[in-house]
């Protein structure tokens, strides 16, 4: 970004991918949550050294630039946040009327990289962006990511209070001879019903938490009328 792209950037005033901070010697502890919102909503940039006076953007400058660009990168690979998505080139030093703006991209986070959070609770430090403010995202916001960003995607979410019970055992049996007739020498045609379903994921277990049960795949798959339409 050259001298007259920043200029025409401020005329434009702060936005839902715009957020100015005033820094002279060290980083804003508000920019934090700019980033995490910036990050989980469609990224931006964030100008250091910008301070709003009179509804006007006026670019104050940083002085210890090294020192604020040191401290950043430091906070940013530490415990501050969960996860660093920027790369070196996302930074860079704007010299203007002999004053330094630091320019700061935030990209968009990949979905499997979100919630981007802060102090270490995705729940209390996950912000997104509206407007050109940041808002903390609520509980069901946040888990909407942390399912989004499953590997195995929602067929995997394990189902609270769902087992055995809740199997269709005709249904089951059906697909265990077509199985077999398939895979006549397959070793899983050996195992119980349970060991069946848990290699081919229908029951599942968290190793954190210990909660096992029926996936919703499983459930869907193999379960009574009854249990799915609950």
């Amino acid at each position: 970004m050259n001298t007259l792209q920043l200029l025409d950037i401020l005329k434009l005033g702060e936005s839902e991918d715009l957020e100015c901070k005033k820094s002279k010697n060290e980083v804003p502890k508000s920019l934090w949550d700019t980033y995490s919102a910036m990050a989980n909503t469609n990224g931006g940039i964030i100008l250091l050294g910008i301070d709003e006076v009179d509804n006007e953007l006026i670019i104050t400058g940083v002085e210890n630039v090294d020192k604020v660009i040191k401290d950043f990168w430091s906070t940013l690979n530490g415990e501050k946040v969960n996860k660093n998505i920027l790369k070196n080139e996302d930074l860079e030093v704007i010299d203007i009327d002999n004053k330094s703006v630091i320019k700061i991209n935030i990209p968009r986070a990949y979905y499997k990289d979100k919630p981007i959070f802060i102090n270490g609770n995705p729940y209390k430090g996950t912000y997104k962006r509206n407007y050109e403010g940041d808002y903390k995202c609520h509980e069901d916001e946040v888990n909407a990511m942390i399912r989004d960003a499953s590997e195995q995607g929602g067929d995997s979410i394990i189902l609270e209070g769902y087992d055995m019970y809740d199997i269709d055992a005709n249904t089951l049996k059906r697909y265990r001879n077509r199985f077999s007739v398939v895979n006549p020498d397959h070793i899983w045609n050996e195992l119980s019903d349970e060991d069946f379903l848990r290699q081919l994921g229908a029951i599942s277990k968290n190793r954190s938490t210990k909660q096992e049960g029926l996936t919703l795949a499983g459930l869907l798959m193999f379960g009574k009328g009854l249990s799915i339409r609950e």
